[in-house]
């Protein structure tokens, strides 16, 4: 079964989606959307041969906590710079809990090495305001929804990696995505 939760999904659907899939998009911003308990019970009642998506405007980590369903796959674009560095460990115990043993998480965050690259190289030039727009949003955004956390290859491999719950299996440095090609993208899978 293709079980899979969209985390912090605003308009973006994971970039694969197999088919026939049971999509459940979270993200505090939905206006229109489906509660997690009829979320369990459709689930509960699908057969596997249709596409379903849902909507949930929950917060992720009490949805994590509460949720019955294991999932296949869970995809995580531009969110995890998001989780406060002291619940980062707690955040990757929670999407152990809600996965099994092959389940899939794909992530997308900005790669800070290539950032700091940036910086490093930075010239006063025609390009300026545009290569700043991008250090400014990706190393720090404003409030209420701060980049917290820093991410690099290096610190991908060793939080999933920590606890012995996942392996990375897959690590690309300069992965294009929403017209920046400034981001990390990494799969880990759950041991």
């Amino acid at each position: 079964m293709n079980i899979i939760l969209n985390i912090a999904a605003g308009k973006e659907l994971p970039l694969e989606l197999p088919e026939p899939y049971f999509l459940i998009n979270s993200d505090i911003m939905y206006y229109q959307n489906t509660q997690p308990d009829v979320i369990e019970k459709e689930l509960a009642e699908w057969n596997g041969t249709l596409n379903k998506s849902y909507y949930c405007k929950t917060d992720i980590y009490e949805f994590m906590e509460r949720t019955k369903i294991s999932f296949d796959k869970i995809c995580i674009y531009r969110f995890l710079e998001h989780v406060l560095m002291d619940k980062v460990c707690y955040f990757i115990y929670l999407l152990s809990t809600i996965t099994n043993k092959g389940s899939l998480i794909d992530v997308i965050v900005p790669n800070y090495t290539m950032l700091a690259e940036m910086i490093l190289n930075e010239k006063i030039d025609n390009n300026f305001d545009a290569n700043n727009i991008i250090l400014t949003t990706e190393l720090l955004n404003q409030p209420p929804d701060p980049h917290t956390s820093v991410w690099t290859m290096e610190r991908a491999k060793y939080f999933f990696e920590l606890e012995k719950r996942f392996k990375i299996t897959s690590i690309d440095q300069s992965f294009e995505f929403d017209g920046r090609n400034i981001y990390l993208r990494f799969q880990a899978e759950r041991i």
